[in-house]
């Protein structure tokens, strides 16, 4: 699990701005060029979480621009080298079109889901391999668009912490993200992804059927309760529409309490 000391954080120098992979800025687009831009939001999401929820102390993150916005990164090369291999992980698996949600879970010490956020892209298209390096045929988009709607996303995501209060000390996170039904789930010995017991989907929407792992990374438990869900932003951009909103499970209102 990525649950990196917080005695022992070597700080990088203040990091400049996330940059772009995809340079151009014409409205045709290859469905990889999405994907990538779609995974570079995702980065900036993640790091923006683990700021805002206090899984890091603060001055373990460096100012940062991306969306022409003030951004927090983390200086821990290990927290940055974990979070993009976990994205990118979840990248892979949506070019064949069985993702339907990546969430990022945040888990109290014994091991119990507090929160998720989650972001459900199974609107996006599936497309072909073969065809993914192909411009998308009747679509355009504006880089300058999906920049302003990613914005607004971050913004959000940004001052999310007092709607949801605070977190019990020392909690962790991992990655998941949920497959349509009809995917199998990845199997061998280099498989970046644990299996993880599937859940009724109408009785929680806290379930997920793999975990990003980069060792022994154990399957947060289920709690059984329906959880509070906080809609964050519906993006409707043709074939990079998206969902995200956050889940409270009632485990954490119990943890906190206490």
């Amino acid at each position: 699990m990525a649950s990196f000391s917080r005695d022992n954080l070597q700080f990088l120098p203040q990091q400049g701005n996330v940059q772009a992979k995809v340079t151009h800025n014409h409205p045709r687009w290859t469905f990889s060029e999405l994907l990538s831009i779609y995974a570079e939001f995702l980065v900036v999401c993640t790091h923006t979480i683990l700021y805002e929820r206090g899984l890091y102390p603060e001055d373990s993150f460096a100012l940062a621009r991306k969306y022409n916005f003030p951004v927090r990164q983390s200086r821990h090369p290990a927290v940055c080298e974990w979070v993009r291999n976990a994205i990118s992980a979840c990248v892979e698996h949506m070019r064949t079109g069985e993702v339907e949600k990546i969430s990022m879970v945040i888990i109290s010490p014994s091991n119990m889901p507090l929160e998720r956020v989650v972001f459900d892209v199974s609107a996006f298209p599936k497309i072909p391999i073969r065809d993914q390096d192909r411009n998308l045929p009747n679509i355009e988009l504006q880089r300058s668009d999906m920049e302003e709607q990613f914005r607004a996303c971050v913004m959000k995501l940004a001052t999310m912490s007092p709607a949801l209060g605070r977190l019990p000390p020392d909690c962790t996170y991992t990655v998941t993200i949920e497959l349509s039904d009809e995917s199998a789930a990845p199997t061998g010995q280099d498989s970046q992804w644990i299996p993880a017991e599937k859940q009724p989907r109408r009785q929680s929407r806290i379930s997920t059927d793999l975990v990003y792992s980069e060792a022994n990374l154990k399957k947060p438990p289920e709690n059984g309760s329906a959880p509070t869900l906080k809609p964050i932003r519906h993006i409707y951009m043709g074939p990079l529409s998206f969902d995200i909103w956050i889940e409270e499970s009632k485990a954490k209102g119990k943890l906190v309490a206490n």
